[in-house]
């Protein structure tokens, strides 16, 4: 007579388990019951922050050995304090060059009549940050409760990061402006060119410009700002920069800093 051993039993178990909750999840998330879609955001809110609580001791432990190998390691690691006193009188001058750039829009915008766009900020932590080949997301630490929705830009330093993709009770996800689904209405330099802005995953972190006009001309450094048409962004905000190569050929690059996104401004745009 042979038994089950207690070991394939419990894998048996788990198997059961993790089939289960998938199926649960599916339905869930396929559901329009009202009732059903808050258990979904009660059940993917537990799940993250679940998740974060199970990983916080591995990530002490990797961070005490990085601490512990960069205090013997002996690098010169001194800093320019010159050049940090330049780079911070320029971030201020930036600063201060957008507040400037916001105050002639709101002014033009006064003066033909046009409708001016409201909206408060909430600060956010990163919880998870992914990316690969093709997409780029991230998990704040806010949602629903704190009045955010679907379509909300996502900004650092008054340029823009990303938008909200959807929303649970406490927390959010996000998908980055270099996103291959990522579709941003904006106007390019002086000019004013329309075009959409999507991720382009074939060129690593940089930006495709499409539904440009057949004939356009741009300057090396012109600026891309979001435009506010069908009201899906306000309008304004910086995205990113051109850089030619020649008459016909350029690079549209984001922004702001990949390696400062560890907490973020969440625009809560209403009309």
């Amino acid at each position: 007579m042979k038994f089950a051993s207690s070991t394939n039993v419990d894998v048996k178990k788990n198997i059961f388990v993790f089939i289960l909750l998938s199926f649960i999840l599916f339905f869930l998330d396929r559901s329009d019951n009202k009732y059903l879609t808050n258990v979904r955001f009660i059940v993917n809110d537990t799940i993250i922050y679940s998740s974060l609580i199970i990983k916080s001791p591995f990530s002490f432990v990797i961070e005490t050995s990085k601490n512990i190998t960069n205090f013997f390691q002996k690098k010169d690691s001194s800093v320019d304090k010159n050049k940090l006193i330049n780079l911070k009188n320029k971030l201020e001058t930036l600063k201060n060059e957008n507040i400037a750039l916001n105050l002639q829009i709101e002014n033009f915008k006064k003066i033909n009549n046009e409708e001016i766009y409201k909206y408060e900020t909430v600060q956010a932590k990163v919880l998870l940050y992914k990316s690969n080949i093709l997409h780029e997301t991230i998990i704040i630490n806010k949602g629903q409760n704190d009045g955010i929705k679907a379509g909300d830009p996502i900004i650092k330093n008054n340029i823009l990061v990303g938008k909200i993709l959807k929303t649970n009770f406490n927390s959010s996800h996000g998908i980055l402006i270099t996103n291959i689904n990522s579709r941003i209405p904006v106007r390019i330099g002086k000019k004013n060119y329309k075009a959409i802005v999507v991720g382009n995953p074939k060129s690593g972190r940089q930006l495709s410009l499409e539904f440009l006009p057949k004939e356009y001309t741009f300057e090396d450094g012109d600026i891309i700002y979001t435009t506010s048409i069908d009201n899906i962004m306000p309008d304004g905000i910086l995205v990113g920069k051109i850089k030619l190569r020649d008459d016909k050929n350029f690079e549209a690059k984001p922004l702001y800093d990949f390696s400062q996104l560890d907490y973020l401004t969440v625009v809560r745009f209403s009309k």
